[in-house]
């Protein structure tokens, strides 16, 4: 997985992203936990995008996803459309899963896109307000960016 300094939609990076390697207990969900990532990308539109990512070898995509979503919880924030799975189309693994949601937390309205394959797992955020008006993405149009934005960062292992 990378951070690559531009992404389909016009986006580019605003700094270099923050590669973390392994230290302490691997999640549960891995063979091999290799390292994850965070990046943040604006767009000349103003649309801003918050990527975080994980890479190494997962056992079962389905249970890295509801690991996912389970730890997105908290007093402060809620689903207020909950995640659905879409068709992941994932050119690296046939069995990759991509689920998309609403969460909102506070003043801050956001759709969000997981993935997850045998090789990585990621979330994609589009919050509304940096999209250009307070309306948020539906899931079907932040499913579609999510694809790409989750083939421009991967490559098949």
């Amino acid at each position: 997985m990378t951070a690559p300094p531009t992404l389909p939609g016009g986006y580019r990076a605003e700094s270099p992203a923050q590669v973390r390697l392994p230290a302490g207990p691997q999640p549960t969900d891995y063979g091999s936990f290799d390292g994850s990532l965070t990046a943040r990308y604006t767009a000349d539109s103003g649309g801003v995008l918050v990527i975080g990512g994980a890479w190494g070898t997962i056992t079962d995509p389905g249970a890295a996803m509801t690991v996912a979503i389970a730890a997105m919880e908290s007093p402060h924030g809620r689903w207020t459309v909950p995640p659905a799975d879409v068709e992941a189309r994932d050119p690296n693994d046939p069995q990759g899963r991509l689920t998309c949601g609403v969460w909102t937390e506070a003043l801050l309205v956001n759709a969000i896109c997981l993935w997850a394959d045998h090789y990585t797992a990621g979330s994609v955020d589009f919050p509304a307000w940096a999209e250009g008006s307070p309306a948020v993405l539906n899931p079907a149009t932040a499913a579609d960016r999510a694809r790409r934005i989750r083939d421009a960062m991967t490559a098949p292992k």
